[in-house]
C-alpha cells in the first residue's frame, strides 16, 4: 500500500469586482451566483480556461480562471470575531468582526491557533481564531 502526504488545500481568491459561478465548464451553462471582490474559494479541478471551486457552504461550481488570484483570502464563520493586536486573548482587542467577512490572510500557517489578517475595509492588521474563519 502506498501512502501519501496529505496536500494542504488549494484556494484562490476572486479577483474581479464581481465574477459568475457556473453549473458547468462553460459560459454557456447556467450562471448560479455572482460573487465580488476578495471572495475564497477552494480549487477542486483545475482546467485550462475553468476552476472547479468549492465555496464556504459546500457548493460546487465553476469559475472563468481569468476571475480568480492566488492571493489568500479567508472568511469569517461568525458574528462578532474577534481580531488582537498579538495571537492571545490578553492582548490588545482591535475589532469585532461581522460574518461572512473577507479578510486577507498574512501567513497561511496557523500558530498557536491563530492566524494573522487584515482586514480589507480600514487595513488593520491583527490576529484571529483560526476556527472562526473558513479559507485555510
Amino acid at each position: 500500500m502506498l501512502i501519501q502526504p496529505a496536500l494542504p488545500a488549494d484556494f484562490v481568491s476572486i479577483k474581479a469586482k464581481k465574477a459568475f459561478l457556473y453549473e458547468g465548464p462553460s459560459s454557456s451553462t447556467d450562471k448560479e451566483f455572482i460573487i465580488t471582490e476578495g471572495y475564497p474559494l477552494q480549487v477542486v479541478v483545475r482546467l485550462k480556461d475553468w476552476i472547479k471551486v468549492k465555496d464556504h457552504l459546500g457548493k460546487i461550481s465553476w469559475i472563468k480562471s481569468a476571475d480568480i488570484t492566488r492571493d489568500r483570502n479567508v472568511m469569517t464563520l461568525n458574528d462578532n470575531v474577534n481580531l488582537f493586536y498579538k495571537p492571545t486573548t490578553d492582548s490588545v482587542h482591535l475589532a469585532k468582526i461581522d460574518k461572512d467577512i473577507t479578510l486577507k490572510l498574512l501567513s497561511p500557517f496557523p500558530t498557536n491557533g491563530w492566524i494573522k489578517v487584515k482586514t480589507l475595509s480600514q487595513n488593520i492588521e491583527g490576529y484571529i481564531r483560526a476556527e472562526d474563519v473558513w479559507g485555510l
